[in-house]
């Protein structure tokens, strides 16, 4: 049995509230500073990988069928 869109709409409602809550300025601050990981900025770096998590997200809810 198939799930039907409105299955997947609370999560990936919750999923676009994450990364709405992850890229809000005053949350963004935290990782504005100087450092680098990997010779990478920080906040450049927090940034992929937020987007990352949140594709990641998306097609582990939008993937399930059956």
């Amino acid at each position: 049995m198939a799930e039907s869109r409105d299955d997947k709409q609370p999560g990936l409602t919750a999923v676009a509230a994450l990364g709405f809550v992850l890229i809000v300025p005053p949350f963004l601050a935290r990782f504005d500073h100087m450092g680098q990981i990997f010779g990478v900025p920080v906040l450049a770096a927090y940034l992929f990988l937020v987007w990352a998590i949140v594709i990641g997200l998306v097609a582990v809810i939008g993937g399930r069928s059956r």
